[in-house]
């Protein structure tokens, strides 16, 4: 049996006994909790970790110390002979004890630092033996399973008679997380348009991984001999196609009927979707079915989700979701979206979504893909909720209040409301001093140390607090003021979202910048690329 020490200090002595007590409980390791006496983790002192390191020591396969000491603690491990884990910033990471084995515990003891990838690259290599074992149709080198796990990402660039770029743009999105290229092209385009296109995406080194998206028989047909490895799309329209290609040919299958209308009925969605299928089926293509996602306020939820949730129980082909077709047409950040997007329609049945990055709003939509992608795959695999698997798309907001590791002034000599100061009038320059900035209470509070004393700015505007700073002389060098400035604009902005905010850190970190993903083209973790 496993004993454990959780060291922290007093304000989250209450969240660590809570932790070890879930942990206790499912695991059935011995999980104890030692308390320094200081309010904030990161401020226990050397001397006071020493001591309760030199008293625990002997009895417990690991101690676990907060992660945002501000010093290295292998040199009291040894000295003790304890094997000491250097945990994570924030308390709450330690829930992840409740997924670790006695080899991850043991992984985590010989790197004496705290790290979720363990779990994480855990769960990514389970995905990928869940991937090889799943039935599925191998479209453009890629087994897209019969059902979700995994989801695989499928990326559309839209093809224009005069824009450049289009094979640089899919390179690009297949390092950003895309397992498939797809490039649409419009009625109106040429066949030598098809061919100038895929001819350089050959060239480039795309072969076997794009296909094309038409309305056109002849750019179809062009497509395929250019390489093209699936076809978009093949409904009751132009069932009669799947007699003039070339038989074993990947096509979306879609129950689009004459006129380009889809039945508004989720079950006739369904029935003609099966006999769309069944002829593509019994013709020798490949399918990969598309009951079609219908823009939100027509049908979302109450025709096309119902429609996948049928289509799943009834036909034997992996089903594509084309999400985009709701955060294209919806006016809140991409990121939210595709994350419940994908998990909705992977719980209905889809094992592809359809992406695009079309407009300006939904830039990066298919990093945010592949990551959502990810976290839903690792959901239905562990069939628990889209949360703590250490992969995430949060991006402006933050799932708890991060402790900042700064120590403010005890005595405070003045306390100035910067509102009030007249921030127009001259002032001599101080070039001696020290700022430290934070938040507190719905204001912006910079405390000044130097031989003027020490004084706390308060003031609920960067602006009126950076005048008050230099209508008082507390700062001198140019390139400080500017720090200030910028320092104090992330401060105002913390408030404003709500967010925590510490010195010198970043206030926002996009999630394609911190994540890793599962890639079902290579069956690999791969960390994204920006």
């Amino acid at each position: 049996m496993k004993r454990i020490l959780l060291v922290t200090a007093k304000r989250a002595a209450d969240s660590a006994r809570e932790i070890a007590e879930r942990v206790r409980h499912a695991k059935g390791w011995i999980i104890d909790v030692a308390v320094a006496p200081v309010e904030v983790a990161a401020l226990i002192p050397r001397s006071i970790l020493e001591r309760i390191i030199a008293e625990k020591a002997r009895g417990y396969d690991a101690i676990i110390v907060p992660g945002s000491l501000p010093y290295h603690v292998s040199t009291i491990g040894r000295k003790y002979g304890a094997n000491i884990v250097k945990g994570p910033a924030d308390i709450w990471g330690l829930e992840i004890l409740v997924e670790l084995d006695d080899k991850d515990l043991e992984r985590l003891i010989k790197e004496g630092e705290w790290r979720t990838e363990i779990l994480l690259e855990k769960w990514l290599n389970e995905l990928r033996r869940i991937h090889e074992e799943a039935s599925g149709v191998e479209i453009c080198g890629v087994k897209i399973p019969h059902r979700p796990p995994p989801v695989v990402v499928i990326a559309e660039i839209y093809i224009r008679e005069h824009d450049r770029g289009n094979v640089e743009k899919a390179l690009e999105l297949l390092d950003r997380g895309a397992d498939i290229i797809i490039f649409g092209f419009s009625s109106a385009a040429s066949v030598s348009l098809v061919e100038k296109v895929l001819k350089e995406a050959r060239k480039e080194g795309l072969d076997g991984v794009f296909g094309v998206d038409t309305p056109s028989l002849e750019v179809a047909k062009k497509a395929l001999e250019e390489g093209s490895c699936i076809l978009f799309s093949i409904g009751s329209w132009n069932i009669s196609w799947l007699d003039k290609l070339p038989q074993n040919t990947a096509v979306v299958v879609t129950p689009v009927g004459d006129n380009y209308t889809v039945p508004s009925a989720p079950t006739e969605r369904v029935e003609t979707l099966i006999t769309n299928t069944k002829k593509a089926l019994s013709k020798g293509f490949k399918v990969l079915a598309d009951p079609i996602v219908d823009p939100p306020g027509t049908g979302l939820l109450s025709v096309s989700v119902t429609a996948y949730f049928l289509s799943s129980r009834s036909i034997e082909a992996p089903l594509l979701a084309g999400i985009a077709n709701v955060y294209e047409l919806v006016d809140a950040d991409s990121h939210g979206q595709i994350a419940a997007l994908t998990q909705i329609y992977a719980e209905a049945g889809a094992s592809a979504i359809l992406v695009t990055e079309e407009s300006n709003k939904t830039r990066m939509a298919v990093s945010e893909a592949a990551i959502a992608a990810t976290m839903t795959s690792l959901s239905l695999l562990k069939k628990r909720p889209p949360k703590d698997l250490g992969v995430s798309l949060l991006y402006a907001k933050e799932k708890r209040a991060q402790q900042a590791s700064i120590t403010t002034p005890k005595s405070i000599d003045r306390v100035i409301d910067a509102e009030n100061v007249a921030s127009w009038q001259l002032f001599k320059l101080d070039r001696l001093g020290s700022h430290i900035i934070t938040i507190s209470s719905g204001v912006i509070e910079d405390y000044y140390i130097g031989p003027r004393g020490t004084m706390k700015i308060r003031g609920r505007r960067a602006e009126d607090v950076y005048k008050a700073i230099a209508y008082l002389g507390l700062a001198s060098e140019p390139t400080h003021f500017a720090y200030l400035g910028y320092e104090l604009c992330k401060a105002e902005h913390a408030l404003i979202m709500k967010k925590s905010y510490a010195q010198e850190k970043p206030l926002i970190t996009p999630p394609w910048s911190n994540n890793i993903y599962y890639s079902p083209r290579m069956k690999t973790i791969r960390k994204l690329v920006e």
